[in-house]
């Protein structure tokens, strides 16, 4: 009987390290989304086709996602929405090795890759289309990387804030939109 209750206390110390580790690892990871851009905060899986449909993307080449979180803005737009290749940014560990998990579990580590690396890294001169759900100051930063490398004709879909700047870029604003709660914004790069 003593055997079992030193067993039980043994599984139960190495479950309670476990959990208190993984808490610690995704507490780590939402300073770390916060302090780049953007909390890590999904966007309800029902919304984000209706973006997409929003972003007019379909058969639309490379769509990159700047702070891709969990990746399921990149999953939908590969399964659902043709693009030849979906490309995510997410510096945060937590949602990068989640989004890890879920490509590799629907079988789409083909079509989509993420880089565990701060979006600012990005090289977006491939990009037909960008989405982005990220603070304006965030977006901010990226201003001079969107007027470098974008080419002509690129989109930037960004959710629930504008891009304060765009005369700045040379894009033209397509259509804005409200999708649930959240305002949408298309541009595209002339």
């Amino acid at each position: 009987m003593e055997i079992i209750r030193i067993l039980f206390l043994f599984f139960f110390v190495v479950f309670e390290i476990a959990f208190l580790s993984f808490a610690v690892f995704v507490l780590a990871s939402g300073f770390i989304s916060q302090a780049k851009g953007a909390p890590y905060v999904p966007l309800p899986k029902k919304s984000i086709k209706n973006i997409l449909k929003f972003a007019e993307i379909e058969n639309g080449g490379d769509f990159y996602d700047l702070g891709s979180g969990d990746g399921r803005v990149l999953i939908e737009a590969v399964k659902n929405f043709r693009v030849k290749r979906a490309v995510g940014y997410e510096i945060s560990p937590w949602p990068y090795w989640k989004s890890r998990f879920l490509i590799r579990y629907q079988n789409l580590k083909e079509k989509i890759d993420i880089f565990k690396e701060d979006f600012q890294n990005s090289d977006l001169r491939e990009a037909d289309s960008v989405f982005l759900y990220l603070y304006p100051e965030a977006v901010k930063k990226l201003i001079p990387k969107f007027k470098e490398e974008l080419a002509f004709g690129s989109r930037i879909i960004s959710a629930s804030f504008p891009i304060d700047e765009s005369g700045k870029l040379d894009l033209k604003l397509i259509k804005t939109g409200k999708i649930d709660r959240f305002n949408l914004f298309l541009y595209e790069k002339i």
